[in-house]
C-alpha cells in the first residue's frame, strides 16, 4: 500500500481522522510530505503568529512557514470553501503575505500531493512516487462534494482544479458514478469549471 495518503494539516490530525469515509484510504500529515518535498529545510514553523514585522504586530497563524525559503504554506480544509467570509479572508491575507516578502501556497482540501500536484504547487520533482493520482478527493459520505460549497466557493474549486486537470477528471468520474446529482453537485462544479479562464496570473 502506498504510504502517502490524504492530506491533513499535521500528522497528529492525520492519526485522528483515521480512514477516508468514501474510499477507506488512510491520511498523511503535511510535516510528512514536506520531509520529502524539502529534505533539506528544518525550520517550519507550525500555526504560530507572524508576530512583529517592521514595527508591525501579525495575529494571523500560517499552518507553515519557512523564513529560509520565505514561504507560508496554508492547507485550506472544507470550511475555506462553505463559508464566505473565510474565503474573503484567505484572499486578503494572502494579499498582507506577500507583502511582507513571503511567497505563499494554499493547498485545497481537494488537492493530493501527488508528484504532478508538487510540481505544480511548489515546482519541485519528487523522484518517490507520492500520492496516488488515481484515487479521488471527494465524495458524497464525506460531505465535501460541491453540493455543500458555497456558491464562491464552488467557484474558487472550479478555479483551483483548473490548474490539476488530472485530479478534476478523477474527481468527476467519481462523483458521476455516486449518481446522486444533489449531493454531488457534479453539475455546478462542471458548469464553473468550463467557464475558467487559463489565467493563472493572479
Amino acid at each position: 500500500m502506498n504510504k502517502w495518503g490524504f492530506l491533513r494539516e499535521t500528522e497528529k490530525l492525520a492519526e485522528k481522522a483515521g480512514k477516508d469515509k468514501d474510499t477507506g484510504f488512510h491520511r498523511t500529515g503535511l510535516d510528512i510530505y514536506l520531509k520529502v518535498i524539502f529534505p533539506d529545510v528544518d525550520d517550519w514553523i507550525h500555526d504560530r503568529m507572524l508576530g512583529r514585522i517592521n514595527g508591525k504586530d501579525y495575529r494571523s497563524r500560517p499552518d507553515y512557514r519557512s523564513e529560509k525559503l520565505k514561504l507560508i504554506i496554508e492547507v485550506d480544509g472544507l470550511p475555506h470553501y462553505t463559508k464566505p467570509d473565510i474565503i474573503e479572508k484567505d484572499y486578503k491575507q494572502t494579499e498582507i503575505y506577500k507583502s511582507l516578502g513571503y511567497k505563499v501556497i494554499r493547498i485545497p482540501f481537494f488537492i493530493q500531493l501527488t508528484n504532478k500536484a508538487v510540481k505544480t504547487l511548489f515546482d519541485i520533482e519528487v523522484s518517490e512516487k507520492l500520492f496516488d493520482e488515481s484515487i479521488p478527493s471527494l465524495g458524497v459520505k464525506g460531505c465535501n462534494t460541491p453540493a455543500y460549497l458555497c456558491p464562491a466557493g464552488v467557484k474558487r474549486m472550479a478555479e483551483e482544479f483548473k490548474k490539476y486537470p488530472e485530479q478534476y477528471a478523477v474527481n468527476i468520474e467519481f462523483l458521476k458514478k455516486q449518481n446522486d446529482p444533489y449531493k454531488t453537485g457534479v453539475d455546478y462544479l462542471e458548469k464553473e469549471y468550463n467557464s475558467v479562464k487559463m489565467d493563472f496570473g493572479k
